[in-house]
């Protein structure tokens, strides 16, 4: 019973942490309230193209009718995690892709009192991660007195992450006075998400003192663990907005996100096979796939502020949002079922232990953005803002590969014409931390701690880079 509650806790324990890939940054996207690049991508107006999603209070300004079709057409993101599993061991993933992303329209109704209607298909590709690592060495990972000298040992571990949210909106903005408009936006959410991690350790029995021995025993290590789930959700903004002469202001509140529909799989494995712990040989299946499971899927309340100021032929922009914290909560949990497959041992241990789990502090990213007309043709146009991480405690053990701070710039120009502006520019990123833990250890690994090591912490970093181009047409 003493064996079986210890691996019982391990299985716990290990499955969940394999569960990684879950973007934990609120403003990774370039539509956030300082992605001043992108048209409309602010709370207080910014004198841009005239299609305005994020806060609808400030399309009231607007007196145009307009199309906007915009995208990342070129995008490369770098994730690097020195050591992860071991020295000169990495884990690198390389992502280029192209990628839709904004599609929208405003349009006004009733020109004696006009209300302005606008509606936005955004595509926001949060997450791609593929990345996988091994390890293949003469190292003595058993012990002496069941296998004396040094074994042929392979760790293995590879592991995907892929998040993609879609947004359809429609808004509405309307006027009070000269100077201060009101706006509404409905918002459905469509998040999908696909996780999938493997790790392998094994190790072959030294039997050089026994050579009849042809086939020695493997002590052998393996756990696979695969999520997905699509999360259907709705949310409201309310926005406002101030104009008045060279001054500019805007407040949007984004409600909590309310689940409509949601479906998730679960599936995980864990098999130990000729492990040796004190004297005791131990072989264990552990195997569970579950199917039409409730998955949940959190946005916390947020109020979001900027202002903007005219000088010369410059603006001067700063914009701030402010995200309430998240109590615990399971993202996906299995119903209750026998998940340990031993022999004549206790089945007391179940699924429904292996949650998902999400736990989120409050954050404050501030963004600032600088724009100048240069000519009656150009505008350039620049911004860096901050994009820090949510998580309580920065570990992956809460099922997060991005565990660092992130930090966006953009620069690039508007070209602007009678009929339509076309909007052009270069999307920077980047994060990093040096306390990274790792998934398994391989220099370290030994039949003592499953063959997967002892992990320590390592230094990871993130970079991205990409070319974002925007149509905007005036009918």
């Amino acid at each position: 019973m003493k064996y079986f509650l210890r691996f019982f806790l391990v299985i716990s324990l290990f499955c969940p942490v394999l569960l990684k890939g879950q973007d934990a940054h609120y403003w990774s996207s370039n539509f956030s309230p300082a992605g001043f690049l992108t048209p409309g991508a602010a709370i207080a107006n910014t004198l841009d193209s005239g299609v305005v999603y994020l806060n609808p209070a400030v399309m009231a300004w607007s007196n145009k009718t307009a199309t906007s079709i915009s995208s990342n057409i070129y995008r490369f993101e770098r994730i690097n995690i020195k050591n992860a599993v071991g020295e000169k061991k990495s884990l690198n993933a390389n992502n280029t892709k192209i990628v839709p992303q904004i599609a929208s329209k405003t349009f006004k109704l009733n020109k004696e009192d006009p209300l302005t209607i606008g509606i936005a298909l955004i595509q926001n590709p949060m997450q791609d991660f593929t990345a996988s690592q091994r390890s293949d060495k003469i190292a003595n990972v058993l012990d002496d007195s069941y296998s004396p000298g040094a074994e042929s040992f392979i760790g293995q571990i590879n592991g995907q992450s892929k998040v993609t949210e879609t947004y359809a909106q429609i808004s509405a903005g309307k006027r009070l006075t000269d100077r201060l408009a009101v706006g509404i936006t409905a918002e459905g959410t469509l998040r999908k998400v696909f996780l999938s991690n493997r790790l392998t350790s094994r190790a072959l029995y030294n039997t050089k003192s026994d050579p009849d021995i042809a086939f020695p025993p493997i002590a052998r290590n393996e756990a696979f663990s695969q999520i997905e789930y699509t999360h259907v959700g709705l949310r409201f903004k309310f926005g406002l907005a101030y104009d008045y002469g060279k001054h500019h202001a805007g407040l949007l509140i984004s409600s909590p996100l309310a689940k409509l529909y949601s479906k998730g799989t679960y599936i995980s494995d864990v098999d130990f096979s000729n492990l040796v712990i004190e004297g005791t040989t131990f072989n264990l299946l552990a195997s569970t796939r579950q199917t039409g499971l409730k998955a949940t899927w959190k946005m916390p309340l947020s109020i979001a502020g900027g202002y903007a100021y005219d000088y010369d032929k410059g603006q001067i922009y700063i914009a701030a949002e402010f995200f309430n914290s998240l109590n615990p909560y399971s993202i996906l949990k299995p119903d209750d079922a026998d998940f340990v497959k031993t022999g004549t041992a206790p089945t007391g241990a179940n699924t429904g232990s292996l949650n998902v789990l999400d736990d989120r502090k409050s954050v404050l990213n501030i963004g600032i953005g600088y724009s100048r007309k240069m000519n009656d043709v150009f505008t350039l146009m620049s911004s860096i803002r901050t994009d820090f991480n949510y998580l309580n405690t920065k570990t992956s053990e809460d099922g997060h590969i991005a565990l660092w701070d992130n930090y966006h710039a953009q620069i690039g120009g508007n070209f602007k014409r009678r009929k339509f502006n076309l909007r052009a520019g270069i999307l920077f990123s980047y994060g990093r931390t040096g306390n990274y833990v790792q998934p398994a250890n391989f220099d370290n690994a030994s039949d003592q701690n499953f063959l997967t090591g002892v992990p320590g912490t390592v230094p990871a970093r993130h970079f991205g880079t990409g070319l974002l181009l925007a149509y905007v047409h005036n009918f």
